[in-house]
Formats: C-alpha cells, sequence, structure tokens
C-alpha cells in the first residue's frame, strides 16, 4: 500500500475510534503497518501505527495467534534487529518494534497464549536489541521519537512481570538496565530514567531477587567508569545521578524498601560531585 494511502487509512481509522472499516482484514492491515513501523514519518509511526497497533492487540480486534505473528515479526532481522549497533534512521524499526512486543506480552500475561520457548525466544532478542544497541536517542528533530532506552525498557518492564522469566532473567534485566544508564556518549534528558526504573520496580514486586543482591547492584553504580575526557566523564556521571534520584523517590514511601533506599542514599553521597558543599 502506497504510504499516503496508509496514512489516510490510518487516521480515518483512528476517527472513529480505532473501529475496522468495512471490507478491511484487521490482521492483513496490521502486517501492512509492521512493514512500516520504522518509517521516518512520525505521524505515520507513532500517531497511526503504534497507536492503532496497541488498540487491535489490546482490545482483541486480533486474535491470540494473530498476536503471535506479530511478535514474532517484531523480533526478526527487519525490525528489532534491524542495524543493531548502528547510529541512524534504522533505530526507529528497533525501538517501535520493542513497543509492539511489550503489546504482545502484556496481552499473554492477561491470557497465556505464547509458548515457554517462545517467550524466552523473544526476551533474548529484547536483550540482545537493548544490549547492543548504541542509538539511544530520545528525540530526533524533524523525525519524531526514537526512545531507545526507553521503549526497550517498556518491553523489559513486560518480562520482569511475565511468570516464564525467573531469577536469572531478572538478573539479566538488571545487568542490561545497568549498562545501559552507564553511557557517556548521551545524556539522558527524555525521562528515560523513570522508565527504566519501572522494570527495577516490577522485579523488586516480584521478590524473587534477594534485597541484598539488589543493593550489591546498586553498589555497582558506585563504579563509574570514568575516561578522563570531557564532557563523556560528566555525561556518565549525571545519567548514573539522575537514575538513582529517580530511583530513591519511587522507592522512599515503601517501608519495604528501606534497605535499598538508604544503600542508594550512600550510594549518591559517594558520587556526588557536590556531597560536601
Amino acid at each position: 500500500m502506497e504510504k499516503q494511502a496508509l496514512k489516510e487509512l490510518l487516521k480515518s481509522i483512528k476517527n472513529n475510534d480505532y473501529a475496522v472499516p468495512e471490507g478491511v482484514n484487521p490482521y492483513e492491515l496490521s502486517l501492512v503497518m509492521m512493514e512500516n513501523i520504522g518509517d521516518i514519518d512520525s505521524e505515520l509511526r507513532d500517531d497511526l501505527i503504534l497507536y492503532n497497533l496497541f488498540k487491535w492487540i489490546n482490545e482483541g480486534i486480533l486474535s491470540a495467534k494473530e498476536v503471535y505473528e506479530l511478535l514474532m515479526i517484531a523480533i526478526d532481522e527487519e525490525h528489532l534487529l534491524k542495524g543493531l549497533g548502528n547510529i541512524n534512521d534504522s533505530v526507529f524499526a528497533r525501538t517501535f518494534s520493542s513497543e509492539i512486543v511489550a503489546a504482545a506480552i502484556y496481552k499473554h500475561r492477561k491470557a497465556k497464549f505464547i509458548s515457554e520457548s517462545d517467550i524466552q525466544k523473544a526476551f533474548n532478542t529484547v536483550l540482545k536489541f537493548y544490549n547492543e544497541d548504541r542509538d539511544v536517542r530520545g528525540y530526533i528533530e524533524g523525525k519524531g521519537w526514537a526512545h531507545g532506552a526507553a521503549h526497550g525498557a517498556d518491553a523489559l518492564d513486560e518480562f520482569a512481570r511475565c511468570e516464564e522469566i525467573g531469577y536469572q532473567g531478572l538478573k539479566l534485566i538488571l545487568d542490561a538496565i545497568y549498562k545501559k544508564v552507564n553511557v557517556n556518549y548521551y545524556g539522558y534528558i527524555h525521562f528515560e530514567d523513570e522508565r527504566m526504573i519501572t522494570a527495577v520496580k516490577a522485579i523488586l514486586e516480584r521478590k524473587i531477587i534477594p534485597t541484598k543482591e539488589i543493593e550489591e547492584w546498586i553498589k555497582n553504580f558506585n563504579k563509574i567508569e570514568k575516561t578522563g575526557r570531557y564532557p563523556e566523564d560528566l555525561v556518565i556521571q549525571f545519567n548514573v545521578n539522575v537514575f538513582l534520584k529517580s530511583l530513591y523517590f519511587r522507592l522512599i514511601d515503601k517501608p519495604e524498601y528501606e534497605q535499598i533506599t538508604n544503600t542508594i542514599r550512600e550510594v549518591l553521597k559517594g558520587i556526588s560531585r557536590f556531597s560536601e558543599c
């Protein structure tokens, strides 16, 4: 389908509360949307394709089998892994496909229609994407949101809540988030920290990883890898500070996390440039 025709069709669907038009097969149209989910046109990619697929997945317009098929497409070489490692327009295919993964796993958690082996396959692919993708840009002028660190965290959040993911998987999520926070070439200014923390909080709520191990994970943020170069060292310190402060305030009102918040406070004291001021 020609791009402009697709936009007009999706606009009419959006304006009609996402109802399926007469004569349109929703799954076949979903496949067309997946072909275009990495388009640099933010209106098509974000406002129309992503929201339409969210609606149709969440509201049962697409069957469980169809949602499964979209998940398998989302994790393939032309979507979640497309151009992995490059900092260019391929980022949009990766980051928006990760949101389709998140939507599919959310649906699975409610209806249980994906096999454990396929959950693990999707999980491993998301981890590969999150660990190896260097393009963490948030908003790109003229092209809209890429938001790899945030969108990937949304998918990890869903896996963190998934009963098929146990202790080892949850530890891998923590490791991936740790690495994503500790980047020195991009400063997170678009609330990426909050989306990553949502995944961390989901892990805490599972109560599978002992508190002592969570505390050790937090203490590792004290090991900021400095290069001796400016502004790289300042950027990574900023990212770690913002993440830990946000995590602290997300947990401070919950008495069950007192040990964890105490640990966060101590680490922040140790890494602050202004702790003695």
